[in-house]
């Protein structure tokens, strides 16, 4: 079966009243999961968002230190499982622009303290860091986040290419 266009959907709720749309909303909500989700955080105060941010930064920083500090070899599969489902839910784009940077300084800050870390994360976190930067600038918000940018630049990194693939992508995207 072929996926419905908006304009199907555009056609079908035209057909409904108000207390019919009022029914097919609640039915999206009781049944998707997403839906609820997006819902819970659309209607969070300002103060419970920024806890559930914290949340999934926590959950970040758990795939590459254990509680005692020692060092693990984190997912990128669950990490990027992590972020996508935080995209699904969070209402701001500064919020996900957030989590990214955040998966980055912790990618970058693990590597450094190791001596490096796999290419498969140095690739995982510099696309976590590229797509960071692409809504920086389709959102216009550079200057709320170009001082954690010149400060992840400025992370010792062993692999001194990585940080200058990140200040390519940066300066691409940002100027």
């Amino acid at each position: 079966m072929a996926k419905p266009k908006l304009k199907a959907l555009k056609t079908y709720l035209d057909t409904l009243d108000e207390a019919q749309l009022r029914e097919e909303f609640y039915m999206l909500f009781n049944k998707l999961p997403q839906v609820q989700e997006f819902y819970t955080q659309e209607l969070m105060s300002d103060k419970e968002r920024k806890e559930m941010l914290e949340g999934y930064r926590r959950k970040i920083y758990g795939f590459f230190w254990t509680r005692t500090g020692n060092r693990k070899r984190p997912s990128n599969a669950k990490l990027r499982e992590l972020i996508t489902n935080y995209e699904k839910v969070a209402v701001f784009p500064s919020e996900v622009i957030d989590l990214l940077l955040y998966r980055v300084e912790t990618a970058t800050a693990y590597a450094s303290r190791h001596k490096g870390m796999s290419e498969s994360n140095y690739k995982a976190s510099y696309n976590a860091f590229k797509k960071a930067v692409e809504m920086m600038a389709l959102h216009k918000l550079e200057d709320r986040f170009s001082e954690r940018c010149e400060a992840i630049f400025k992370i010792k990194n062993y692999d001194s290419w990585y940080l200058d693939l990140l200040k390519e992508a940066y300066h691409t995207h940002i100027n």
